[in-house]
């Protein structure tokens, strides 16, 4: 699915000023990512702008997404990702909308230890994600471009799936309860079909549902049924945290 159709309202003036016109250096800097932890092991990393994103973590992406290279993760090369990416126009649009990413501790160990030779964004990214992961055994590494905080919610869904067991469990049986929920089907054929999602498409379009964003857009329905369904997740895990 392209710019065209999906999420071109990523590539907005805003975009064009903060990227290619008030850089004060059009190198990659640190002065271009901001660092925290917003719950322990999820390391959230949050630039000024969608292409800062993409440029840092399509590599990593693109090795944990081997599936679509293979079948399994390896290392990706520029050809071949401009190959997959590029439409019949010959345009490559995933430096204008993918604002999101979220990989999971062993998927960047394994790149790390096989990418060879970094560029300067992947540097100051792994540099943070080290400095940051420090000590820890099991993490999440999620970054975000711009200022929309859909998307950060959106990957703090992944990064909590992955590090909270309740809230997984709390997730995984509203997943459960839903399976057979037509328009949660509906969500699910998209997410395949249009999308290009493979595997842990469950998760994904609980992932959509619990942040509520671009429902209409993406999916041609707002769900509200299901949206309310998984914004109790936060309350159900606060709860059982109380237990």
């Amino acid at each position: 699915m392209r710019a065209r159709d999906f999420l071109a309202e990523r590539w907005t003036a805003a975009t064009l000023r903060n990227y290619f016109d008030n850089k004060r250096d059009k190198k990659f800097t640190k002065r271009d990512v901001t660092v925290s932890e917003p719950l322990p092991g999820c390391i959230l990393l949050q630039y000024k702008t969608v292409p800062d994103v993409a440029r840092s973590f399509y590599r990593v992406a693109e090795y944990y997404d081997g599936k679509h290279y293979g079948g399994r993760p390896h290392m990706v090369s520029l050809v071949d990702f401009l190959d997959r990416k590029m439409d019949r126009d010959g345009d490559t649009d995933y430096f204008k909308f993918w604002d999101g990413f979220n990989i999971p501790d062993h998927a960047f160990r394994a790149w790390r230890s096989s990418v060879g030779q970094l560029t300067q964004a992947e540097q100051i990214m792994v540099d943070a994600v080290d400095r940051t992961a420090r000590g820890r055994k099991k993490y999440c590494v999620i970054g975000v471009g711009g200022k929309d905080p859909a998307t950060v919610r959106h990957e703090m869904f992944h990064a909590r799936y992955y590090l909270d067991d309740k809230f997984r469990s709390a997730a995984k049986a509203l997943i459960s309860a839903n399976a057979r929920n037509p328009t949660f089907r509906s969500i699910k054929t998209t997410l395949i079909k249009k999308l290009d999602y493979e595997t842990n498409v469950d998760e994904e379009a609980a992932a959509y549902l619990y942040t509520d964003s671009q429902m209409r857009l993406v999916f041609g329905t707002e769900a509200k049924d299901l949206v309310n369904q998984f914004k109790t997740l936060d309350q159900s895990s606060l709860a059982k945290d109380r237990k």
